[in-house]
């Protein structure tokens, strides 16, 4: 059965949300600083122990690559879906009063704010609607 949110529960949700994109934004970030150090190290051709360094850093790149699926995971596990990495940016499955929306957030946002209508998640997020209580 597939989960869907109100914005509330989105919102309730974010918690878990955040926590997890926290630890996929420090992986995504670890990664890319060790990527960048197995390319200078295979540039600068150092014979000794070169073959060794790589492969310790190959091992800690595929444990971030492993801690970034699990971190995924996680979020599909919720019923939401990771549209981009960077900016991390998760699509959650909701409902309004007009019908099944899909609620937008991104690293860094303190809440859900944006949205779509289902079926238009490829086009640019649009900051939500949202009426008073008791208007």
């Amino acid at each position: 059965m597939k989960r869907t949110y109100t914005l509330q529960e989105a919102n309730q949700v974010l918690r878990l949300v955040r926590a997890i994109a926290v630890e996929a934004v420090e992986r995504r970030t670890s990664r890319r600083a060790l990527a960048r150090q197995r390319e200078q190290l295979e540039a600068a051709v150092t014979p000794e122990g070169l073959r060794g360094e790589l492969a310790e850093l190959d091992a800690r790149i595929w444990e971030h690559d492993e801690g970034l699926l699990r971190c995924r995971k996680e979020l599909e596990d919720l019923g939401m879906t990771v549209l981009r990495t960077n900016p991390l940016t998760v699509h959650i499955p909701g409902r309004s009063r007009r019908g099944d929306v899909v609620f937008c957030w991104q690293e860094g946002e303190g809440s859900v704010d944006f949205g779509h209508p289902l079926g238009e998640e490829k086009h640019q997020r649009r900051p939500l609607r949202v009426r008073a209580q008791g208007a």
